[in-house]
């Protein structure tokens, strides 16, 4: 489907206010006592024909999956998983991109930087970003999470398979330290047997490498970063935010948190900006064009990671006052 503008408005409970979409995100110290996000409330759009009611942006602007509707609530998933009673909130139907911006909460922080810079934090102000330019382009978009709180990524993936989202796309910075490179290491995992996460994958790379090569900065990179499967040793896809969507999806690593000199360029609002214009460019050629995309690594890589955060761990933000 090809998209094209449409009216924007941002929505707090259920009245939607006029919002400017152009300025740039606010300025932010970033570092060991940032451990809170943006209060940026969550771009939505209207459309004339919106359908059934799939999501919800509860009235303390937490995005969750609506499993039914009665006569005077919702009945939804939770960022961790519970199912909950919510009274209000504005609508969401199907949406075409989900960003997911990767951990939060006080459990799932990511890695951190040398200057005390958490990943959690970053990851929040790229999508928030790439949300915004995305409106621009009329593409509607919503957040896996708003603000510094746990979800699991289980409830990720609801999310955007509930949505009908023809895209997720999950923002991350990578951790350790690889050789010195000339170029970004920007890594990208794609859903093995995915012709549309392979595509897409390709066309985030060649976007996020343009736009971040711009930087003179003392890169690193692995041997085999670019875009690329990884399988555990049973074969299946090891990372749970690959292998639980139906929705296509890629999993962005914009380089290295653990490179220091990295890590003072990720601090700062000019990589917020070009990070999440790049990734919002990149979904928009997907959606609307025929774009290849390329930087395929194979054979591709065989893991075990973490098994990620437990719904024992996760604490589950407030949804309504």
């Amino acid at each position: 489907m090809r998209y094209a503008p449409v009216i924007l408005a941002v929505v707090t409970g259920c009245t939607a206010l006029a919002v400017p979409v152009t300025t740039d995100p606010p300025a932010t110290t970033l570092g060991t006592a940032t451990t809170s996000t943006s209060t940026t409330l969550p771009v939505t759009t209207t459309t004339l024909n919106p359908g059934p009611v799939l999501g919800l942006i509860t009235p303390t602007g937490v995005p969750v999956a609506v499993r039914l509707v009665t006569q005077t609530s919702y009945v939804v998933y939770t960022p961790c998983g519970r199912l909950d009673f919510v009274e209000d909130g504005e609508p969401l139907y199907r949406t075409p991109v989900v960003l997911d911006p990767g951990h939060g909460g006080d459990r799932d922080i990511g890695a951190v930087g040398r200057n005390g810079l958490p990943e959690k934090v970053v990851n929040l102000r790229v999508a928030e970003y790439a949300q915004r330019v995305l409106a621009e382009r009329g593409i509607p978009s919503v957040l896996t999470r708003t603000a510094d709180y746990a979800t699991t990524l289980s409830s990720r993936a609801r999310l955007a398979d509930t949505l009908g989202a023809e895209v997720l796309v999950s923002i991350h910075l990578n951790a350790p330290t690889p050789a010195p490179s000339d170029v970004p290491g920007i890594e990208i995992f794609i859903q093995s047997g995915s012709a549309q996460s392979r595509r897409l994958g390709g066309v985030l790379w060649e976007y996020a490498l343009a736009a971040l090569s711009t930087f003179e900065v003392a890169w690193t990179a692995a041997e085999d970063s670019g875009v690329l499967t990884v399988v555990n040793t049973r074969g299946t896809d090891a990372y749970g935010l690959i292998r639980h969507p139906e929705t296509p999806t890629a999993l962005v690593e914009l380089g290295y948190l653990s490179n220091p000199a990295e890590a003072e360029l990720f601090a700062t609002d000019t990589y917020v900006r070009v990070a999440g214009t790049a990734v919002a460019r990149a979904i928009a050629a997907y959606l609307n064009t025929d774009r290849p995309g390329s930087g395929w690594h194979e054979p591709g890589r065989v893991f075990n990671p973490n098994p990620g955060l437990s719904l024992g761990d996760c604490v589950d933000p407030q949804l309504q006052p």
